[in-house]
């Protein structure tokens, strides 16, 4: 079972002929460190998978990788959670990337090391920091030049609905982040259209309700702030536009099932430590081991 710590470089080793299955709730990125192995698929040609080669999963994988009965296989791997990418992505990027990103991609691509994802993948294991600020940024970058190619440019006007392309131009480039802090009501306005009608053609333009998806979003903000940093729980609720702690507590525990405090609890703060400064230090191999944060 891999963590699913957003944009963390982890490490799996699986014993001779282990098999390991990849899932994840978001877009997991693997490449082979050492040794040989395999992907193996339902209906397709088994594919070996040498040092530098790798996958792209979106999700789900029908398909298992198992090692090589000649020895153990290391792999290196990070998730990416497009939920956790408000501030960076567009309203239409999380559509095609959340909602529909098996309109996209397939579930599973097979990259080799000599291809472009496969070479800056094999630099960014080789540079001399852990999981700070610049390996996450080097991460991120290596999945949007991955995934950047695939999005679809916005479709042209067909010239039957004007107020269709507006809010497609002015909210499908508007970063999640900002559509969490603009009111319907003010969006409306500037639009020149009653709240009601602006709020039926957003639900069909993007598949989600506008204040459902405001409210996901500024719950995916707390969750992420529950974990990431060590802010009081009424901090976080006001950050992410909760006035009132019971009503913050009420919303995060219909969503997610547990409260900001046992939240809190079942997922604590992390903090990597390098075995000196400015060193990656890999995690200690074990066979059959689920993977460790680099750090």
């Amino acid at each position: 079972m891999i963590g699913e710590r957003h944009l963390i470089l982890q490490e799996l080793t699986l014993a001779a002929s282990a098999e390991w299955l990849p899932h994840s709730s978001g877009w997991l990125i693997v490449r082979v460190a050492e040794g040989t192995g395999y992907w193996l698929q339902h209906k397709a040609a088994h594919r070996q998978l040498n040092p530098g080669d790798g996958l792209i999963v979106i999700r789900s994988a029908d398909g298992v990788v198992r090692a090589s009965q000649l020895g153990p296989l290391k792999l290196q791997l990070f998730i990416v959670q497009p939920q956790y990418l408000n501030g960076l992505l567009t309203v239409a990027e999380w559509h095609h990337l959340e909602v529909a990103p098996d309109n996209l991609w397939p579930p599973v691509s097979v990259f080799a090391v000599g291809e472009p994802i496969g070479q800056k993948f094999t630099r960014l294991t080789d540079q001399a920091y852990p999981n700070r600020l610049p390996m996450r940024c080097a991460l991120l970058q290596l999945w949007a030049s991955a995934v950047a190619g695939l999005l679809p440019s916005p479709p042209a006007s067909a010239g039957g609905n004007k107020l269709r392309d507006q809010i497609r131009e002015l909210v499908g480039q508007m970063t999640e982040a900002e559509l969490s802090e603009r009111s319907l009501s003010e969006l409306a306005r500037q639009l020149h259209c009653s709240e009601r009608h602006f709020g039926r053609l957003f639900r069909e333009e993007f598949g989600v309700p506008f204040h459902a998806r405001q409210i996901e979003l500024r719950l995916q903000r707390a969750r992420q702030l529950l974990v990431d940093s060590r802010a009081k729980i009424i901090n976080i609720a006001y950050i992410t536009g909760y006035r009132h702690l019971g009503l913050f507590n009420t919303v995060f525990k219909k969503r997610f099932g547990l409260t900001p405090v046992e939240w809190r609890r079942q997922h604590p703060l992390k903090v990597v430590v390098p075995s000196r400064p400015g060193c990656f230090s890999p995690a200690p191999e074990r066979a059959g081991a689920g993977p460790q944060s680099s750090g």
